[in-house]
């Protein structure tokens, strides 16, 4: 039943407009319970989860067709032949429904370039079709709900805080809806760093085995890999170790065709930009795509390298580090896809703030990408893509607003007494 109205004129931003209420909802509940006027049962957590995603899991995909891509990918590896030897438009097959999909896949004239944790993935789950894929997809998501409300009150955290991963509209549509691959990587980088803090080799091998396969599903998390290496300290060459022989275990069977996906990805590193307003601030201002991508870039590396240091210095939650670096990532980033922000999502009820504080601006900015699919209005209407000035502005703006009338002294600041318990550095 949404499909249609999505499709009229400003549908698709009055349910941009929803989903902002329910992310303002969600604050509010987290807020209550915080003040202990009301309390969130886990039973209450959790099927409040299950009916958000219920409705979008049997829904046709409409804000992304990406899952397109994994089920052709998938099919492809169910033939004998690799994903990545040839692009969708130029793979040879009999079955016209290969050959249907293969005109339904985004850019068919490039090679996939998905990594090969994620491709083992599509080959396994491709014979269950799209809605089994994307149940598997939400079993993975569900999973960190369930690894959130066992680790939470562990460090010393309230269990309240998992609405603003589990009840937030933007997970729900980037995983429930869309299916993005993303949400297989979230479970394995969540134990990873639930492990790399241990004390013990074992720990420190488990975290490099979990890392590398959360890398090897999507690459974003290659943004954390330094925070990861500070907290194994002095383990971790055994945290590389074990990540170097997942990554070759994964890797070695796709060879040497993986090699066609990585200038795809080279390709998508150098044109692609979404709702990037640094990105495109600075492009516009020095009319130079690459020399705009390298400044990003060194922002961001700034930004990371202050973490870093204020990590080593002065004991800062390994969480809090990774909430905030991906929070900068998301401002820095060219392509701002909406599940881009799942990573940081997942992080926020570990980052050990309340929203009186400086978490306001990261759980808005698990939203304001959003607004980024009013674009679909022309597109469904007329087949036009034009990304408007505006738009990436308000993703960009309106954190960086909260970030700047909230009351702690520093993004960076030292995370002492009540806004981080001890139990979680």
């Amino acid at each position: 039943m949404v499909l249609p109205f999505c499709r009229q004129p400003f549908g698709m931003a009055l349910l941009v407009v929803a989903a902002c209420v329910q992310g303002a909802l969600v604050y509010v509940g987290y807020r209550l319970a915080d003040t202990g006027r009301v309390s969130l049962t886990v039973g209450t957590v959790v099927v409040v989860a299950l009916f958000l995603r219920g409705p979008f899991l049997f829904s046709p995909t409409l804000l992304s067709d990406d899952i397109t891509r994994y089920l052709f990918d998938g099919i492809v590896q169910q033939a004998g032949d690799s994903p990545y030897a040839v692009s969708p438009e130029a793979y040879e097959t009999t079955d016209p429904i290969v050959s249907d999909l293969a005109t339904k896949v985004n850019h068919p004239h490039l090679v996939t370039l998905y990594p090969p944790a994620a491709q083992l993935f599509f080959r396994l789950a491709a014979p269950l079709g799209m809605t089994g894929m994307k149940a598997l997809l939400v079993l993975a998501d569900m999973a960190v709900v369930g690894l959130l409300l066992l680790c939470l009150p562990r460090l010393g955290l309230p269990r309240h805080g998992i609405i603003l991963y589990a009840w937030n509209p933007m997970v729900v549509w980037e995983i429930a809806w869309s299916g993005h691959i993303d949400a297989l990587a979230l479970p394995f980088l969540l134990v990873a760093g639930l492990l790399v803090v241990g004390k013990g080799r074992r720990e420190a091998i488990m975290a490099g085995a979990l890392f590398a396969v959360a890398l090897w599903v999507k690459l974003i998390p290659v943004i954390f890999g330094l925070f990861f290496l500070l907290a194994s300290r002095c383990r971790a060459g055994w945290f590389v170790a074990a990540g170097a022989v997942v990554s070759v275990l994964l890797v070695v069977p796709y060879l040497p065709q993986v090699g066609n996906g990585v200038k795809t990805l080279v390709l998508y590193g150098t044109t692609w930009e979404f709702s990037g307003f640094l990105f495109r601030t600075i492009r516009d201002l020095t009319g130079m795509n690459l020399v705009a991508r390298l400044v990003t870039a060194l922002l961001f590396c700034g930004g990371a390298g202050a973490l870093l240091w204020r990590q080593w210095r002065t004991k800062m939650s390994h969480f809090h580090a990774l909430g905030w670096v991906a929070f900068f990532w998301l401002l820095t980033t060219p392509t701002l896809h909406p599940w881009y922000g799942l990573y940081l999502a997942m992080f926020l009820p570990l980052m050990g703030d309340t929203f009186n504080g400086k978490l306001l601006a990261p759980f808005l900015l698990t939203l304001t990408p959003l607004f980024g699919y009013v674009v679909l209005t022309n597109f469904f209407a007329h087949g036009v893509w034009v990304e408007g000035t505006w738009t990436p502005f308000l993703v960009f703006a309106i954190p960086l607003m909260a970030l700047a009338i909230s009351k702690e002294p520093s993004v960076l600041s030292d995370v002492r007494g009540k806004s981080m318990p001890p139990a979680a550095r």
